[in-house]
């Protein structure tokens, strides 16, 4: 499997129905809200994978494992 933000090697990690969990060695443990990714896969739109981790590191401070949403996302320019 393969995260979802860098595309690396990462584990999938079963979780709620509409959501994907991922363990990616670089990235961390989050989750992604599987219209998301449909939306991002379809519109060709990749992560700002930098200023993105930036933003798990600083919200795993108040959860254990953030959830990616559309307002979360933190998309390439």
């Amino acid at each position: 499997m393969s995260c979802l933000i860098c595309a690396g090697q990462a584990e999938s990690i079963e979780c709620s129905s509409g959501w994907e969990q991922r363990q990616c060695a670089v990235c961390g443990c989050y989750r992604m809200s599987q219209d998301l990714i449909l939306a991002m896969m379809e519109e060709g739109q990749i992560f700002d994978t930098v200023r993105m981790r930036e933003w798990l590191m600083a919200n795993r401070s108040l959860v254990p494992v953030p959830c990616i949403d559309h307002p979360q996302a933190i998309l390439m320019p």
